[in-house]
């Protein structure tokens, strides 16, 4: 343990470092190198002064292209300017980095002489580039100075929308009818030959949590390269009720048994439990429900004894139901 009054070793070394700096010789050194640094800097501030050329790369994007054409791939996708200004700006340019693109409405661009491709002229670049200067930067030269737009014609066809969807409702509530999809069928352009494998289109994945009333959103199609969309979004209604159950008892029926046929089912009634939006409860009635069993199928089991039971009737929002029982006991004997 040091003893009482001992000099601290970090302040004896603070103290030998600032003794050393306090030499005559490196005074004079920090004075000659501070001089230096002030003269380099005056310096560096009279060159930029000075007019300068440098090269500026600037983004070409290509918006409102027709939906039956496509640009191919080897459409200039940037435009290099030299300019000329004092450095002082010049500099700026250089720290920007990056350009906004210059905008091509494609939708207005003239043809060229053989009809088919499009063209961008030198002004309309020009006028481009200009946007992206100061008043006093003077454009001298620019590459590519004009632009032949080579457009390919596309094929379209409508095919049907498909949700993507993962739905949680809240306890008691379900789907109260089908989804819909607005429009259902969306026009789908691309090359020809690609038309034909495609037979729908789907939703961006969409996933709803918690939900206790009807949802509507819109939804983006999801992106396949090559091809585009129109529109490309839909709107999806996701209709969602409180549901409840309602009992109703059902008879069994056979669509017709031929003549020199009994047939004896145990039970003939069935009790249906469904499960029910509340805006349907009151209109659910035994005539909506019925459980029509064809002969053929009794005569196929008829060695078993035993046949399984659905609803052969139903409206359509009705897709949660048991049936109880869900088979039962016959008898098919030849009189």
């Amino acid at each position: 343990m040091p003893t009482h009054g001992a000099p601290n070793p970090f302040q004896t070394q603070i103290r030998q470092v600032i003794a050393f700096f306090r030499r005559k010789g490196w005074r004079e050194v920090l004075t000659f190198m501070f001089c230096v640094v002030c003269s380099l800097g005056l310096w560096y501030l009279q060159a930029l002064q000075d007019d300068y050329e440098i090269e500026i790369t600037i983004p070409v994007k290509y918006r409102n292209v027709p939906n039956n054409m496509a640009i191919i791939a080897n459409n200039p996708q940037e435009i290099v300017a030299k300019v000329r200004d004092k450095g002082t700006l010049l500099i700026n340019y250089l720290w920007m980095g990056s350009f906004s693109p210059i905008e091509i409405d494609v939708s207005k661009l003239p043809h060229e002489a053989d009809g088919k491709d499009l063209s961008v002229s030198r002004r309309m670049i020009e006028t481009g580039i200009m946007k992206h200067l100061a008043a006093s930067t003077q454009l001298i030269n620019f590459d590519p100075s004009t632009i032949r737009v080579v457009c390919v014609e596309q094929g379209s066809r409508e095919v049907p929308v498909e949700v993507d969807l993962k739905l949680e409702t809240e306890t008691g509530f379900q789907l109260s009818d089908r989804i819909t999809i607005t429009p259902a069928k969306v026009r789908v352009y691309a090359d020809r030959t690609r038309l034909d494998s495609i037979s729908s289109v789907r939703t961006i994945p969409i996933r709803l949590t918690g939900i206790s009333r009807t949802k509507t959103l819109t939804a983006r199609l999801a992106e396949i390269p090559g091809m585009r969309f129109d529109p490309q979004t839909v709107r999806v209604t996701v209709p969602v009720e409180e549901f409840t159950e309602k009992r109703l008892t059902l008879p069994i029926r056979c669509d017709s048994v031929p003549e020199g046929y009994a047939l004896r089912m145990f039970p003939n009634t069935v009790e249906a439990v469904c499960n029910v939006p509340l805006s349907h409860f009151k209109e659910l009635s035994d005539g909506d429900l019925e459980i029509l069993i064809p002969f053929r199928e009794f005569e196929s089991r008829h060695a078993e004894g035993k046949i399984t039971l659905r609803l052969t009737k139903k409206p359509d929002w009705l897709t949660d139901y048991d049936l109880n029982p869900d088979a039962i006991e016959f008898i098919l004997e030849e009189q």
